[in-house]
């Protein structure tokens, strides 16, 4: 949810809980974006590396192989590039930190994921996610969503926005039978028809043009905005509707508009569902400071059934 929040801190206890009590698992890692690097390159505050054991694999980019610390056997040189070039796959022969850049888009990781599984069939597969590229949690069969004190130090504001979060990531599926054809929006009116224009600043209008009273469901490719749903709430048909997006990441709403689809009736759903499949909460900002922990973490599970757990809880293997 946010720089600091722990992600990498996190990730490198899953890799030593996996060492000490699954050894029989072969652990396969790569990165959406850059990670293990001892400077964040944003923030430019110190990070934690990453530290694997001997027989990891690991996939990560061409310029980065001088700044892995262990002996490497190469296992593939794959067709796929990221910002720091081509994606490489490695065996690591013996114990050390690595810094990891794989794929940049979901399609990529998926090939990314087939070329592991070929050298080692039952690996254990991690992606390290990103802020920015939520929606790479559709190509995994399971999510932890990080937050905590760098998102703010209000209370208040970090239960907002993870709540907020929370509802996005975790949309229902749609039952809806969906289109094949290309196009950036349809509305089904008894069938699927296509929404004419495909700027997303005049989308609103293009689809009020077909809403009617016979419409069951709006299909988007792409984000929904606040503009987005502005336009359309204008629109006297356009409630107790399903408005279906490719995945929760899409959602690109405020609270307040969240509201007012609620009090509309309409029905927000995915094609892909994200399952998010633990919370972990960090207590600590880089500037030292630390919120309650305890009550924190009491008001998130309020609301939501996923497990929250505190990164210190983590650490002290509780």
């Amino acid at each position: 949810m946010g720089k600091n929040t722990g992600k990498t801190s996190f990730l490198n206890l899953i890799i030593e809980e996996a060492r000490v009590h699954h050894k029989e698992k072969v652990l396969a890692l790569t990165s959406i974006g850059r990670d293990g690097e001892e400077r964040d390159l944003v923030t430019k505050g110190d990070k934690p590396k990453i530290y694997i054991s001997e027989g990891t694999l690991i996939a990560t980019s061409e310029e980065l192989l001088s700044r892995c610390d262990v002996t490497k056997e190469i296992m593939e040189s794959t067709r796929i590039f990221s910002a720091l070039g081509r994606i490489i796959i490695f065996r690591a022969l013996s114990d050390g930190f690595v810094e990891i850049a794989g794929p940049s888009r979901s399609s990529d990781l998926l090939e990314i994921e087939k070329s592991m599984r070929r050298i080692e069939e039952h690996c254990l597969f991690i992606v390290d996610g990103a802020l920015s590229r939520m929606s790479f949690s559709t190509r995994t069969e399971g999510a932890v969503l990080c937050t905590g004190v760098s998102v703010s130090q209000s209370q208040d504001k970090i239960l907002e926005k993870t709540r907020n979060a929370l509802k996005s990531l975790t949309l229902p599926v749609t039952k809806h039978s969906l289109p094949k054809e290309a196009g950036r929006a349809f509305v089904k009116n008894g069938n699927w028809e296509r929404v004419q224009g495909e700027l997303a600043l005049s989308l609103g209008k293009e689809i009020r043009k077909v809403l009617s009273n016979d419409t069951e469901a709006i299909y988007i490719k792409g984000a929904a905005t606040d503009q987005l749903f502005t336009e359309l709430l204008a629109d006297e048909h356009f409630r107790n509707r399903d408005f279906i997006l490719a995945d929760g990441t899409s959602l690109l709403i405020s609270p307040e508009m969240m509201s007012r689809l609620s009090r509309r009736k309409i029905s927000l759903q995915v094609v892909e569902e994200i399952r998010v499949e633990e919370i972990i909460v960090n207590p600590y900002d880089q500037g030292g400071f630390e919120v309650d922990i305890e009550k924190l973490i009491g008001r998130i599970q309020k609301e939501t059934e996923i497990p929250v757990k505190s990164l210190r809880v983590w650490k002290e293997g509780k």
